[in-house]
This record gives structure tokens, sequence and C-alpha cells, in this order.
């Protein structure tokens, strides 16, 4: 008897559940047929919709969705101010002898014993160090002041000053430090420093080419070498003063240093620069 009954039951399970779902269908029904149903199913396709074109999309081109959709979010480019000089703009030349001006007026004699060339670096080293507090390593700070001193005798009429190598030097290789470089005594930089993007080379960055027609030997020792900080301030020196310039006069120093670089922005920040090192050198 209880057996029947059991068998009867579970023959009529089908039935209760095809009827339990019917009674939802029935639900759901009545629930879309409201507006907030309708708005529900609305806002649930859009979202499945765009979901799907999203994923699609960064499958098929992955770097054609927005920024966020695979994990960064650029940063946005700064607009750079027109560079924009004027006469009084170009930066002063910060005085790179004055230390043996200071001793003639002060009547100091000149140790008999001493070359003028060892008065000349005995001076570029007293300069150097009273300059300090630009942040520039002494020694290499003594080559923009050499190269400027050289250039007035190599390159007359050119006027050029130590401070606008200073900024051409910061700005390609912070003065021959990146990447935890540095200058040695005798000027040449502790490794090779050869730029990322064309090998250029050296602490003032030349290109291989431009190296080849423009190499000089700063410090005499028969050998041009981009790597020695003597050798490329005076190899930069020559380049910025060919074709007659005048770095006194804005447009000048302008084409000088926009030749160096073709980009309008490096041309702001090394005259950034080099203005910075003239005003506080001369305070």
């Amino acid at each position: 008897m209880w057996f029947a009954l059991l068998l009867r039951r579970l023959a009529l399970l089908p039935w209760k559940a095809l009827k339990a779902v019917g009674r939802g269908l029935r639900a759901c029904y009545r629930a879309l047929r409201a507006p907030a149903g309708r708005l529900a199913v609305q806002c649930s396709v859009t979202t499945l919709a765009l979901a799907g074109t999203l994923g699609a999309g960064y499958y098929v081109v992955p770097s054609a969705g927005p920024a966020w959709s695979f994990g960064t979010e650029p940063e946005p480019t700064p607009e750079e101010r027109p560079l924009v000089l004027s006469p009084e703009d170009a930066p002063a030349a910060g005085l790179p002898a004055e230390t043996d001006t200071a001793s003639e007026e002060e009547g100091q004699a000149a140790d008999p014993t001493e070359t003028p060339a060892q008065d000349a670096v005995s001076d570029l080293n007293s300069w150097a160090r009273s300059l300090s507090h630009l942040g520039i390593p002494e020694r290499v700070l003594m080559s923009y002041g050499r190269a400027e001193l050289m250039s007035a005798v190599q390159n007359p009429g050119c006027n050029l000053s130590w401070t606008t190598l200073a900024g051409i030097g910061a700005t390609e290789s912070n003065h021959g430090t990146t990447g935890g470089n540095r200058v040695t005594s005798d000027g040449t930089t502790l490794t090779p420093i050869i730029g990322p993007d064309y090998e250029e080379e050296g602490p003032m960055q030349f290109l291989p080419s431009t190296w080849e027609n423009w190499s000089a030997d700063g410090n005499g020792d028969g050998v041009s070498d981009p790597h020695n900080i003597d050798d490329a301030t005076t190899a930069a020196a020559d380049y910025l003063c060919h074709d007659g310039r005048d770095l006194t006069d804005p447009a000048d120093w302008y084409a000088a240093v926009h030749s160096y670089n073709p980009i309008d922005t490096y041309v702001r920040k090394v005259y950034d620069r080099a203005d910075d090192y003239g005003t506080k050198s001369t305070a």
C-alpha cells in the first residue's frame, strides 16, 4: 500500500515542478509588463552589449580601447609656452675668469714659478669652487669656463657664455652624471654615455656624424674624444658659434641652440637652465 502511494507521489513530481515553473514565468511576465521592469531589461541589454563590444575590441585591436580598459591612464601632456626672446634675455656670461681680475686689482704678484697655463688652471679652479652652490660638478664647471675662454680666441665675435654650455650639458646628460655616471679628474666620463635614440655620444651628446665633422681636442692631449668633457665642450662651442653667430643676439642664440637639437621645448629647457646659472653666479 505504502509503496503504491510513494510511486504516485513520485509520478506527480514532474507535474508539480512544471506548475512551479509556470507560476514563475507568469510572475516574470507581469513584472516585465510594469514600467520598472521594462527599464531594467533595457539597462541590462545595454550593459551586456557595451561589455561585449569592449571585450571584442580588446582582443581584436588591444590598443584601440580607452586607456582604463587595459589598466593605464596616460598623464596629460603639459602645454609648453612658446619661446620668445627679447634683446635683454640673452643669458649672462657669469665671468669665468673673474678671480684673475680680482687678484690684479688687489695688487697681488703672481708666483714667478708658475706658467700662464698654470695660472689659468688655478683661476678656473678658484672660480669653479666659488660657484659650488650651482650644483655643477667642479671638474665639469671648469670645462665650461675654459671652453668660453677658448671660444673667445677661436670664435671672436661669438660671445659664447659658459652658461649656455652648462644649460646644454644639464639638459643632455645632467653634466655627465646621468645613470650614476661621473666625470673623472682627467675630464673623461667614468663609463661611455650613449643616447638611447640615435646613439648620441658623451656628456654633450653629439651624434656620431656631427662629432665626425666638429670633433675637437680641447685638452691638448692629441685625441678627440666625445666622452671627454674638455673635448666635447670645445666642439660644442665651435658648433654653436659657426656661421658668424653672435650669441648676445637672441635670434642668433636661439638659432644656435635650436640647431643643436631642433625642438622648441629643448631650447626652452636650455634657456631656463642657462639663465638660472647666470643669475645665481652673479648674485
